[in-house]
């Protein structure tokens, strides 16, 4: 009896959080896949949609009257909440599999575990590029193991490891912010671990999304915020050059290469605090997937 008390007392509560910005549809459907779980909290900010959505019941409803971006915008999920495991979904994604129990056992057996990434879907296909490795996984998508970062579509933090950790950086507003963030989780001795088991699919909405003539400028501009205050000035030129190579010509074909240098130059110019990692851990980051070269 004391055993099962001791575990039970160790069980951590888990709050659902939710961003949306014009998707009242695509976000009846993520909250509706995810009504018979047991959460401690489902918490959902409704950032500047035109017109308002209307307060979903069963929720603590939040509102914001600008868009501030992802990143901005989950930091307000994280001070809202109470639980002490956070999951994060996108607005346009739903869960095809039940978390919760998943992520109790996960998060209550190990206390440095900061992060845990889904296995993410995408609609009529049967592989997807958001997953948490580098190029494609060596084993597979159905194994369960340490990983270096999340994607950002749905994942779980340990509320406590997010504060830690500072978390997102509010200037990044949307794109590889994730990766930012899992930086400075691993730096401060958090865990980062990829469970499949835990499966959602990524439906990716056209609503409430910036112009795709700006998304390559948005890509190198942040990439070059991370790598700034993450890696090594050697591993930051090599990492730097690659992306700037590709957005670049993704700019190209955009016709948008005025604003993707108007980016990258902020990028390049504004303040970081830098704390790059170690070479040894991130020669581990780099062998289970992460982003250290590209």
């Amino acid at each position: 009896m004391v055993e099962n008390d001791r575990v039970a007392d160790s069980s951590p509560t888990i709050s659902l959080c939710v961003l949306v910005h014009d998707r009242p549809e695509e976000l009846r459907d993520a909250l509706a896949s995810a009504a018979k779980e047991p959460w401690h909290e489902i918490v959902v900010l409704d950032m500047a949609s035109d017109p308002s959505i209307k307060p979903v019941p069963g929720t603590t409803w939040l509102r914001s009257d600008a868009n501030v971006g992802v990143t901005a915008g989950r930091n307000r999920l994280v001070e809202a909440a109470t639980a002490d495991v956070l999951v994060f979904l996108d607005d346009d994604a739903i869960f095809l599999t039940p978390p919760c129990a998943h992520l109790a056992e996960a998060f209550g057996d190990d206390p440095r575990l900061g992060a845990v990434a889904f296995r993410v879907h995408r609609p009529g296909s049967d592989v997807s590029l958001e997953h948490p490795f580098r190029g494609a996984a060596a084993d597979g998508p159905e194994s369960a193991r340490d990983c270096a970062y999340f994607v950002g579509c749905g994942y779980a933090v340990r509320r406590r490891a997010h504060l830690d950790s500072g978390g997102y950086d509010d200037r990044f507003f949307y794109s590889t912010e994730e990766i930012d963030l899992s930086f400075r989780l691993l730096r401060n001795g958090w865990r980062l671990r990829y469970e499949p088991a835990i499966e959602i699919e990524h439906r990716p909405s056209p609503r409430g999304r910036n112009a795709s003539s700006s998304v390559p400028g948005w890509r190198m501009r942040n990439r070059l915020l991370m790598v700034r205050a993450h890696l090594p000035a050697p591993l930051a030129l090599v990492h730097a050059a690659i992306w700037g190579a590709r957005t670049a010509v993704e700019a190209g074909r955009d016709h948008s290469l005025r604003r993707w240098w108007r980016l990258t130059r902020d990028g390049a110019s504004m303040p970081v605090l830098r704390q790059p990692l170690g070479w040894a851990r991130l020669a581990q980051v780099h062998r289970l997937g992460g982003r250290v070269l590209y």
